[in-house]
């Protein structure tokens, strides 16, 4: 008897590890290759119900109201991020393009001023702050020109990669019309291959999919608003020109783990700090720390409230994601365990106890 029931465990241990395995390879592979198919059929699943409400209100054929609100909203969403992206690319590229002739007419004489006094006052120190203003010299400017090389070419890359992420656009908007206009058709053709038990299976995951996916949505609004008001109010303080303006824009970075706030504040930091500015420089290392601090303490905690799960767990699936899977694995790893979880609690499946 104990070996049937080892033999069963055994075997429901490598079910789990193939499922696991499989699930790894969709996510990590499969995911990303129809990513735009994906994203277009998200867009018709957000638009469906107002599309369903125009269409019996005003009596009008769905096809059109489809073709009507997808044009409009792609053709805000074109105008929006061409204006906001072209500012940006430019804002970065010219700072980062001038750093080298800030280091050579800026800092650098900045340094040897401070050496010329040190050895004035100090004359026996010579060789050792002449030795010691060299390194950080050295140092400086290697980090300012790698850091200024590295940004270009990334800017450059982008370029580069203009024709595929074109592609990749194209199938998005396409196949978004294609899902809004015929969402029903495909949807019942999908729901029609299961029969039984397994049909409500599928209508439970699809429901618990998309209610999660929501709470999700949700928590993130809400860390982007706190993180939007620490910057606004950080800013407001240090006197920054339209504070709000860029609270907004630094929040919506912070919500990409690869950047944060980080990516701005922390050059921003250094740059004052080398211009002589103080009180800015000393400033945003301060708001970064506050920002860091209070995002690593909230977003598990509100994640796990709107999603159900512990914030520990939270955390733990939200770093073990983004360690297997990059950003993609970061957010999709607790939807899965949320929808996993509500399934259990529902009677559907039974994992856990």
């Amino acid at each position: 008897m104990n070996l049937e029931k080892q033999k069963a465990f055994v075997l429901h241990v490598i079910y789990i590890v193939f499922i696991l395995g499989l699930g790894y390879i969709i996510i990590k592979y499969i995911l990303p290759l129809l990513m735009p198919f994906i994203i277009g059929l998200i867009i018709a699943m957000l638009f469906r119900k107002l599309i369903d409400y125009i269409e019996k209100k005003f009596r009008i054929k769905r096809t059109i109201v489809s073709i009507v609100m997808l044009i409009v909203f792609y053709g805000i969403l074109v105008f929006i991020l061409s204006v906001i992206g072209a500012k940006v690319f430019t804002f970065l590229k010219d700072v980062f393009g001038q750093l080298p002739d800030l280091y050579r007419y800026t800092i650098e004489p900045a340094l040897d001023k401070i050496t010329n006094n040190l050895i004035e006052q100090f004359p026996d120190i010579r060789p050792y702050v002449e030795e010691f203003v060299l390194n950080i010299s050295d140092t400086i400017f290697s980090f300012v020109k790698n850091a200024s090389t590295t940004v270009i070419a990334t800017i450059t890359g982008l370029a580069g990669r203009l024709p595929s992420l074109l592609i990749k656009l194209i199938f998005t908007i396409v196949s978004s019309f294609f899902f809004t206009i015929d969402y029903y058709k495909i949807s019942d053709f999908m729901i029609r291959q299961f029969t039984g038990e397994r049909r409500k299976m599928v209508l439970k995951l699809k429901d618990d999919g998309i209610g999660t996916i929501a709470k999700f949505i949700k928590a993130y609004t809400a860390i982007i608003s706190i993180t939007f008001l620490e910057l606004s109010i950080g800013f407001w303080i240090l006197g920054i020109p339209n504070p709000f303006l860029f609270g907004a824009m630094i929040a919506l970075i912070d919500i990409l783990p690869i950047l944060g706030t980080g990516a701005v504040l922390l050059p921003w930091a250094l740059i004052a700090l080398i211009l002589g500015n103080t009180k800015i420089g000393i400033g945003m290392f301060i708001l970064y720390i506050i920002i860091t601090a209070v995002r690593q303490a909230v977003e598990p905690k509100i994640v796990g409230q709107q999603i159900g799960l512990h914030p520990i767990i939270t955390l733990i699936l939200m770093y073990v994601g983004a360690q297997l899977m990059g950003v993609l694995g970061l957010l999709l790893l607790p939807v899965i365990a949320t929808i996993i979880k509500t399934l259990n609690d529902e009677g559907t499946i039974h994992l856990l106890k």
